[in-house]
């Protein structure tokens, strides 16, 4: 029940937050955040739980909520990302704000732990609707129309999605089982050659899109730019996820001959997406967007270790979910935090900030070298297992891989450099203050604790990842 009550205080914190005083809203919505928290920790340490009741009986449709390795740390990653940016806002953004912000972690928390497919597709349009108000109403001069595209993008892949559903559910009562909704009832399913493609691609499309992966990351450069750095960080490090999970989740299961089917051409869309995200964040100018194509480079190598159909390939790819989750989301967060003091996004303007801020400086470069891959922070761990998934399946793609790991250290270290190294402009800026070191702190420890320690994830994804791991072993692949 510890899931439930997951999202219960999120749903009821994010209708108090609707009642409190303008100024109060903040710290309404930062307690409870944290007693979210605090029922996660309770959550992780009596794992499993859950809840599985008859909901929509005629339907086939169960109230079925879980947590095991796979969803467990993603549920953590929401928690954490969540409580860091509601305290990196600003308590003038008022009421509704943080109840969109409280709705938004409600939503993410059930899209993470449904297991029951009807239920999964209810909690993915339910995300949908907090991100459009953040967008349409605390963004930038192009935020109506970043919204507008976020929006409209991820309908059309949820109504292909839910046809894939439907399919999905009727094409498994046809031998005269029930009709059900359960993801693991459907793992075995047997569907006519004619029409998997299509249902493949239904799925296919809406999670490519929520990812996003390129081709399908139009509505990402304008949302990425436009929303609020802390919305940002909820978008990059927690939204994008949903995606992926879907790929681990349901279609890795339900799907895997297709994969095998079309491999080769995944995984070419999937270095085309590693490639142009990292050559277009070495052509911007705007800090920010510079972490957004990073974002975008860094989603086709988890991709890449999903498509590989390797074991290790994929344990690299969930591991890599949760570490991308915190590094990038706190270093939008900290370019957020730039923003506000220095008023521009423009790597020339700045330079020399180092000076007037080093604490900022120092946690600039902490979270920049955890995303572009420094030994002893995660997201070495998870390129490395990516990386040798790929060399398991095909050496081509693992070369390509590595040489953009390359470009990586490249592009960050420029956008670092640029804002808070060379020759001081005599731009003073405030430093991190105490509050805000308060709770920065405790997000490097978690990324530095992943760096140091992977098999705290790793070690309970390998038993959640059973159904990939058994028809790999089954058809020889895997390492």
């Amino acid at each position: 029940m510890l899931v439930v009550w997951l999202l219960a205080v999120a749903l009821a914190g994010s209708l108090v937050t609707l009642f409190m005083p303008r100024q109060s809203a903040k710290g309404a919505a930062g307690i409870i955040g944290a007693i979210v928290i605090g029922i996660y920790v309770a959550l992780l340490m009596h794992p499993g739980q859950g809840v599985n009741v008859r909901w929509i009986p005629a339907w086939g449709i169960r109230f079925h909520l879980g947590s095991d390795g796979l969803s467990l740390f993603l549920l953590g990653l929401t928690v954490v990302m969540t409580e860091v940016a509601i305290l990196a806002s600003k308590a003038e953004w008022g009421r509704m704000y943080y109840f969109w912000i409280l709705f938004l972690e409600f939503g993410s928390l059930g899209l993470f732990s449904a297991l029951d497919l009807f239920l999964f597709y209810i909690f993915w349009e339910v995300v949908l609707i907090p991100i459009f108000f953040l967008l349409t109403s605390w963004s930038g001069s192009k935020g109506k129309r970043a919204a507008m595209k976020w929006l409209i993008m991820n309908l059309f892949g949820s109504l292909f999605m839910l046809i894939g559903i439907v399919a999905v559910a009727v094409i498994h009562t046809q031998p005269g089982g029930p009709l059900t909704f359960e993801i693991s009832q459907l793992v075995n399913i047997h569907m006519d050659a004619r029409v998997t493609p299509w249902i493949f691609a239904a799925f296919f499309l809406a999670f490519a899109i929520k990812a996003p992966l390129w081709p399908f990351h139009g509505w990402m450069p304008d949302a990425y730019g436009e929303a609020p750095a802390p919305v940002t960080g909820l978008l990059a490090g927690v939204m994008s996820k949903a995606g992926i999970y879907g790929f681990l989740r349901i279609m890795l299961p339900l799907f895997f001959p297709e994969f095998v089917q079309y491999q080769t051409g995944l995984l070419i869309l999937a270095v085309i997406g590693l490639l142009y995200g990292a050559f277009m964040a070495l052509r911007q100018t705007d800090m920010k967007m510079v972490t957004a194509y990073a974002s975008l480079s860094h989603l086709g190598m988890i991709a890449l270790g999903i498509f590989s159909l390797t074991r290790v390939g994929i344990l690299g790819a969930t591991f890599q979910m949760v570490a991308h989750g915190l590094m990038v989301g706190g270093l939008f967060i900290i370019l957020g935090l730039l923003e506000q003091r220095t008023g521009s996004r423009d790597i020339a303007a700045m330079q020399g900030l180092n000076a007037s801020a080093p604490r900022m400086a120092a946690y600039f470069l902490f979270f920049a070298l955890a995303t572009l891959g420094l030994p002893g922070l995660p997201g070495f761990v998870g390129e490395y297992l990516i990386i040798q998934g790929l060399v398991a399946h095909e050496v081509v793609f693992a070369v390509i891989a590595v040489i953009v790991l390359v470009m990586a250290a490249w592009y960050m270290l420029r956008v670092f450099q640029g804002v808070m190294q060379g020759p001081d402009k005599g731009q003073k800026i405030l430093d991190l203050r105490a509050g805000q070191v308060w709770w920065i702190v405790p997000l490097a420890g978690l990324v530095l604790l992943l760096g140091v320690w992977p098999n705290g994830i790793t070690a309970h994804a390998v038993p959640s990842l059973y159904h990939a791991v058994h028809l790999l072993a089954a058809k020889g692949g895997g390492v």
